[in-house]
């Protein structure tokens, strides 16, 4: 089983699921961000009611690039004041290598496995399995 801070990752995907077509819900898919982030930056911004210059934009998206968050978790990991993470026994953020499907490498070939058939099986109706890019 997949299991986040508290409980299985899947039931808290599908727990929101069950609100997709409510007005105060936005969902967004990491592929969409890979493709186009200022879209999707313009897009949460309506969402939230903002109407971010082109400049602002640009700003948000640069700092929300893999290489600028895990500089920026590295200098705050320094202060021990600043980060905490219940996620890691040293209770630092981690930002690996910023590579989609690098989990597998560090999965053994059970636990890959394991995953896709729980994934194959909980996800099958899922609106929102429809938008992930997931490689078994």
């Amino acid at each position: 089983m997949v299991v986040v801070v508290c409980g299985s990752w899947f039931d808290h995907v599908l727990s929101w699921e069950k609100h997709w077509h409510e007005k105060n819900i936005l969902f967004l898919f990491y592929e969409d961000m890979k493709k186009d982030l200022p879209k999707v930056v313009k897009k949460l911004s309506a969402f939230l009611g903002l109407n971010p210059s082109e400049s602002k934009i640009y700003e948000i998206c640069k700092k929300a690039s893999f290489s600028e968050m895990k500089t920026n978790t590295e200098k705050e990991n320094s202060d021990q004041n600043r980060t905490v993470c219940v996620l890691t026994s040293n209770r630092k953020l981690i930002f690996r290598k910023g590579t989609v499907g690098d989990w597998k490498n560090h999965f053994t070939p059970k636990q890959n496995r394991l995953f896709e058939e729980t994934f194959k099986k909980k996800m099958t109706f899922s609106e929102v399995a429809k938008h992930l890019v997931y490689e078994c």
